[in-house]
């Protein structure tokens, strides 16, 4: 059976939050039509197609660059998002997507309600292509002077360490980086970690990074290291000393730097729309189903899934493919400056 454009745009913005199967029960409940699970499969690898006609038709445009948004600060995060995923047969594993998000503040929008300006999510089951695609979205819509400030947060985990920004920076030409090793993560971290031992150390440690005060920090390692019993806490307890103290200068609350903390620590909450409808119903997902999925529920968040699937640009695509020209004689020839840096 054929189904509608229309309608199969309706299947993709309700796939962004139910399963198939829920997915066919609405469209009969709201439509009278009855749709199985296999068309709506269809209309997912619809999207995952028009995903890659899309960035193929990025490259064919003639259009002129991009009005750069002009701002003092820039607010970049970034981290996985784990999903169970199969590939080979029955084979099962965990995946992890690339995530990256981009704003310039956090402007309150309503009672405790706050809206992220100038926001774009990146996301991609391929690390460095993500990398690579932040890099060519920060160079071609953003106006870097010698006052911007680059204000970057991550859970200080592989592939999002104080370093890669750095390099995001470096290649930028950025003068100016904050990086915060992100207070959520840390906070949750130290209270695993001082869970077995009495409540002041753990009360004592919080203080001496609100405070900044290395000192007291110190004070406090050296006591909780008087009450290990076993050899093994004593290895978990000198490994995360270590890294806690390697990394104690990203830990520097943003009032202490002339920052406010507004629009920092954004991630966690855009994570949510992602986590929410891939992880927590036991689905598994092929590498790239679960790309295009995410991909489908950021555009479906924003209300530009239907540019996916009626844009202008699907006709003009056409006709570059009509016409049978090839990449070189079509391309964008404006700076573009790609760049490609290494984990």
């Amino acid at each position: 059976m054929r189904y509608s454009p229309e309608l199969m745009l309706h299947m993709a913005e309700h796939a962004s939050k139910l399963s198939y199967r829920e997915v066919c029960r609405t469209i009969e409940t709201a439509y009278g039509l009855s749709v199985t699970k296999d068309a709506v499969l269809k209309t997912v690898k619809l999207a995952e197609r028009l995903f890659s006609e899309k960035e193929h038709y990025r490259f064919l445009q003639h259009v002129a660059p991009p009005q750069k948004i002009q701002a003092e600060r820039i607010y970049l995060e970034g981290d996985g998002v784990m999903v169970k995923a199969t590939s080979g047969g029955d084979e099962r594993h965990n995946t992890d997507l690339a995530h990256f998000l981009i704003h310039t503040e956090s402007r309150k929008s309503g009672k405790n309600r706050y809206i992220l300006t100038n926001k774009h999510e990146i996301i991609n089951a391929n690390y460095d292509q993500a990398r690579e695609e932040l890099l060519d979205y920060l160079y071609n819509h953003f106006e870097i002077t010698d006052k911007t400030i680059l204000i970057t947060n991550s859970d200080n985990g592989k592939g999002y360490t104080k370093r890669v920004f750095q390099e995001v920076k470096k290649a930028l030409g950025i003068k100016y980086h904050e990086y915060f090793w992100d207070s959520y993560h840390l906070n949750k971290q130290l209270k695993d970690f001082f869970k077995p031992y009495p409540y002041v150390p753990q009360d004592l440690a919080f203080k001496a990074i609100q405070t900044h005060k290395k000192s007291l920090l110190e004070t406090v390692f050296d006591t909780v290291e008087t009450l290990i019993e076993t050899e093994e806490d004593y290895i978990n307890y000198y490994a995360f000393r270590q890294k806690l103290f390697r990394n104690f200068r990203d830990t520097r609350p943003s009032q202490l730097r002339g920052l406010t903390s507004r629009g920092i620590g954004a991630m966690e909450s855009q994570h949510r729309k992602v986590t929410y409808r891939m992880k927590h119903r036991g689905m598994y997902w092929s590498v790239t189903g679960a790309c295009t999925m995410a991909k489908i529920i950021l555009l479906e968040r924003i209300n530009k899934l239907g540019e996916l699937f009626f844009g202008d640009w699907r006709k003009q695509y056409q006709k570059y493919r009509g016409r049978g020209l090839g990449a070189g004689h079509l391309v964008n020839h404006y700076p573009h400056d790609a760049v490609v840096i290494r984990r």
